[in-house]
């Protein structure tokens, strides 16, 4: 089938019958090693070889909850550096159609295997002792899982594909073919290189770069038409890494919107992702783990910078996180701690080998939440001033200093923190990229302003829209009327 590029038919074989052989045949064992595969199908298929021992190794990851012996992950980065030497060193676009979901599974095994090594060589209890001497070898030779090949292969598949150029002609509505080759006119690269961008992402979010990170998707429209959006992983991938960019740039606005909108994409799937029980045995199921993070990480959002959002979400939001946000919105900075470590990604160090000793790989992590950490507690003060402003239209600035316990010696630091205030909702994080959302539209429910000793406060919040609840309510019934009308009931 892959010599033949019939995709609909590959498509079939990868997403259903290859996890439905598995559940059924190797679930205790593992799929035979390509010498036995090789010899089935005979000499001279060596793409194929390649693709075959990908997903071998991607079960191997799968199957082992400590993860793989140090042997597997060195020769399973080899198979990578083949395969993606074949694609890249090749002088012509090589001849093959695969459908998004693998390709997409390929790129983001890719980063997830660089991301396991990095906190595997960074735990002595995740190897063995005879594991430690081939470490030290792989690490001095800098020839496995190294931060610099992981890099380059990845803007490789960009420059080939020339996916950013032609990404932004789409985006200035020019014809993009006039800006590719070859290369970049093939549609097995033109994917390759629109994942990739999405894996750097992702790579520059687990380093804590998150400027770079929001710069490599800068062309990438997230809208319904996105190649992405063929791929339920892929899509919920690029939200919660854009959405988690945008947090740590406390542009919490557009965060929100982020985390909303895949919240509410998870939501309308549910059922289709609930059917597909035997692939979930074999992947790792990344929805499943996200839904549980982008609630906690909406609820830091609405904490430090409340505004309406889906009914359906925030219901949802109150069950799981009510208390918490109740909790953050009184400045509790343990709250605010314990929801990040649920709802960040596994923070890595590229450079940190320990042989021997203590656990090392949560330093990355503990670096990343006091970060987060010290821009919150510069904003403690603030959902506890939300909560007071939101009581009066006209408060003397000294009497509200009162109700914070503020004395005369911290008075002018305290009318900062109003300023401060007013900052984080109109001003943080417009340097990330332009919003989505009207520009008059009010991004909290109060605003207000300081006239010498008087704060003057103006209620913002947005009514709400009547209309659409009775046109949300009329969609039901008419679902409802649908599914009746198909029930085949039988008269008495």
């Amino acid at each position: 089938m892959v010599d033949e590029q019939n995709v609909p038919e590959i498509l079939t074989l990868y997403d259903q019958a290859f996890p439905d052989l598995t559940e059924r045949f190797f679930r205790d064992r593992m799929w035979p090693d390509e010498n036995v595969v090789e010899r089935i199908i005979g000499p001279g298929n060596k793409l194929f070889i390649i693709l075959y021992k990908e997903l071998y190794y991607r079960q191997l990851y799968a199957r082992n909850t400590r993860g793989p012996l140090l042997v597997h992950r060195y020769e399973s980065f080899m198979n990578y550096q083949e395969l993606f030497s074949e694609l890249l060193s090749s002088k012509d676009p090589i001849p093959l159609s695969l459908p998004n979901v693998w390709l997409w599974d390929i790129i983001d095994e890719f980063v997830y295997q660089f991301q396991a090594f990095c906190l595997y060589k960074a735990n002595p209890g995740k190897r063995n002792a005879d594991e430690v001497e081939d470490l030290i070898n792989i690490e001095e030779n800098q020839n496995a899982w190294n931060i610099y090949p992981v890099l380059n292969i990845l803007y490789s598949l960009l420059s080939k594909s020339q996916i950013v150029e032609q990404l932004k002609a789409l985006k200035e509505k020019r014809n993009p073919d006039s800006v590719a080759d070859e290369f970049g006119q093939s549609d097995l690269y033109f994917k390759l290189g629109y994942f990739a961008l999405i894996g750097l992402l992702r790579t520059h979010v687990l380093l804590g770069d998150y400027h770079q990170a929001l710069k490599t998707v800068q062309y990438v429209d997230i809208d319904p038409k996105g190649i992405y959006n063929t791929v339920p992983t892929c899509l919920v991938t690029l939200h919660y890494f854009v959405g988690f960019s945008h947090l740590m740039m406390r542009n919490y606005g557009e965060a929100t919107k982020m985390f909303v909108n895949c919240l509410l994409y998870i939501q309308r799937t549910k059922s289709v992702q609930n059917q597909q029980p035997s692939k979930k045995n074999f992947q790792y199921d990344v929805i499943g783990k996200t839904w549980d993070q982008l609630f906690h990480l909406l609820a830091i959002c609405l904490a430090i910078q409340p505004q309406r959002i889906d009914e359906s979400i925030a219901s949802q939001l109150s069950e799981r996180c009510g208390e918490r946000m109740m909790h953050m919105a009184n400045g509790n900075i343990d709250e605010f701690r314990n929801a990040f470590a649920t709802g960040c990604p596994k923070f890595l160090s590229p450079t940190t080998v320990v042989y021997e000793g203590v656990n090392q790989s949560k330093e990355p992590l503990l670096r990343q939440t006091q970060s987060f950490l010290e821009g919150i507690e510069s904003q403690m003060a603030l959902p506890v001033l939300r909560g007071y402003l939101k009581l009066y239209t006209t408060l003397p600035t000294k009497k509200l200093a009162s109700f914070m316990d503020v004395d005369d010696e911290h008075y002018d630091s305290f009318i900062g923190k109003l300023l401060t205030y007013k900052m984080i909702v109109n001003e943080l994080g417009k340097e990330a990229g332009p919003s989505s959302a009207d520009d008059d539209e009010p991004q909290t429910d109060i605003d207000f302003y300081v006239d010498r000793d008087m704060i003057n406060i103006a209620d913002t919040k947005v009514a709400r829209h009547v209309g659409e609840h009775f046109i949300r309510h009329i969609q039901k019934l008419q679902e409802v009327q649908d599914v009746l009308k198909r029930l085949d009931i039988q008269k008495p």
